[in-house]
């Protein structure tokens, strides 16, 4: 993913206020369009079903078909953008130019914005003219809701039947307000542990489990490995580091998950940070120690010589959390790495899973095309993208795909059997990006061994319960 510029509150209220202005000027954008019943001259073979050209052997005769009102005779042009940047950005446009074909009407055009989306895409929002389909955080979709910038798209998918059952149900209870869904899924994607098989080989340790109800792999077998997995020379140099675990706050969350405790009260409707609960702190403790008590996880000073993964790779650590676009690095290592699951502790088994949304805002002039859009993104377009190697995928079967890739790591299925355990979504507030930030402040203290858990927990309910209430913005529905 490209750098992302944090998206404030100046910056909503200055493109919310441009995008009302841009509204009055070019009128308000139409509803899913009425389809109609109208008589059309066709040639033989030539029928026109919804905005898809079939061939069909028929006489020359007056048919009725169904033509949506909203979309011109002309080609309309629908603008999607991404932040990737390469692979993944040349994968997504070779796999959506079909789109074109499937849909005569509408005419594709492609943004890659890697290292200023963020930038780019509030620009195009203040000015009235954004993508008209484009990816944003799962952070700030409340905050796009709660200044009316995005298409409900539920007309579309009750028209056409879109079958939902394929995507997370939380992922679209999420998208979900007031009735309306306000985006599909971009990438399901989930996080796993990658290990040195042969570093397990060689201490007589069972592999870390790939399957989710497997009773095996608990906090204590993780301990025992990690005990077994680290080595020291006679200097006191650690030589090989049992474990890393990145500081990105989602996998923070998971941790605590793992040892019974939980962010907020109530995700969809938080009212109050609950990382004071023991549960919680004993999550966080347990992380501060695997390196500062035990030293089986590298300080960031070991760190800041080699990344997680150049250890892995120089065989200096057993094991480290990362995501699917590790394969590629790993495919070079001249020993086996495979992926496991986090370990279970007294909360159960946890993982974090990405579910960003793909979304149309509501200034957009091509409502249908957009639409016929994200739907071919949830369709032939991110099964493409899956087969490229590009993405895990959105749908379930989709995601299926991802697991005939014959090259390694062995165990792809980890990561699909995390999302379909998807148990835990962010919290849903207008601020959140901003609650996230000062979270990352007090827990980088607990990271560096300044502060115990304890004492950042306390703080950092402290500093956003009031933060949580400010970003409340709907009652339960």
């Amino acid at each position: 993913m490209g750098q992302k510029r944090r998206l404030s509150r100046r910056d909503f209220l200055r493109l919310a206020a441009a995008t009302a202005t841009g509204a009055l000027a070019v009128g308000c954008a139409p509803a899913a369009p009425q389809i109609v019943e109208v008589e059309k001259e066709v040639p033989v073979e030539k029928v026109v079903k919804e905005t898809v050209i079939v061939e069909k052997e028929v006489p020359v005769e007056k048919v009725v078909t169904a033509v949506p009102e909203a979309i011109p005779a002309e080609r309309a042009e629908v603008t999607v953008m991404f932040w990737d940047g390469p692979p993944l950005i040349g994968i997504r446009e070779e796999a959506l130019k079909p789109f074109q074909d499937a849909y005569p009407r509408c005419k594709l055009n492609f943004i890659g914005a890697p290292g200023e989306y963020e930038d780019k895409l509030l620009t195009m929002l203040g000015a009235g003219i954004p993508p008209d389909v484009f990816i944003i955080e799962i952070s700030k979709l409340a905050q796009y809701l709660d200044k009316d910038l995005l298409l409900d798209i539920k007309p579309f998918i009750d028209r056409d039947n879109f079958d939902l059952t394929q995507f997370p149900e939380l992922a679209i209870k999420t998208y979900t307000h007031k009735g309306g869904i306000y985006g599909l899924p971009d990438n399901i994607c989930s996080m796993a542990i990658f290990y040195n098989k042969e570093m397990f080989d060689e201490e007589g340790l069972t592999y870390p489990t790939a399957r989710w109800d497997d009773p095996a792999w608990t906090v204590d077998d993780f301990i025992n490995a990690c005990e077994k997995l680290t080595k020291v020379d006679s200097t006191g140099r650690t030589t090989q580091y049992a474990f890393n675990y990145r500081t990105w706050l989602p996998i923070m969350w998971l941790w605590v998950r793992i040892f019974g405790g939980q962010l907020v009260d109530d995700p969809f409707y938080p009212t109050e940070c609950t990382l004071d609960q023991p549960e919680a702190i004993e999550g966080l403790q347990f992380l501060q120690d695997l390196c500062w008590k035990h030293g089986y996880v590298p300080k960031p000073e070991a760190l800041a010589e080699l990344g997680p993964s150049e250890l892995l790779m120089t065989r200096r650590l057993a094991m480290m959390d990362d995501g699917s676009w590790l394969f590629e690095v790993i495919r070079e290592a001249d020993f086996e790495v495979d992926v496991a699951h986090y370990p279970a502790g007294p909360g159960g088994r946890a993982n974090y899973v990405y579910y960003y949304p793909l979304v149309i805002p509501k200034a957009t002039k091509q409502p249908e095309c957009a639409w016929n859009l994200l739907k071919y993104y949830s369709g032939p377009g991110i099964d493409a993208i899956v087969k490229a190697g590009g993405l895990q995928g959105t749908r379930f079967d989709s995601q299926e795909i991802f697991l005939t890739d014959p090259l390694p790591p062995e165990h792809k299925e980890v990561f699909t059997d995390s999302v379909k355990h998807f148990v835990a979504p962010d919290p849903v507030l207008t601020n959140w990006a901003e609650i996230e930030h000062v979270i990352a402040a007090e827990l980088d203290l607990l990271w560096i061994n300044e502060k115990r858990a304890q004492d950042v927990c306390i703080s950092i309910k402290q500093q956003i319960d009031p933060m949580i209430k400010e970003g409340q913005w709907r009652a339960i529905e």
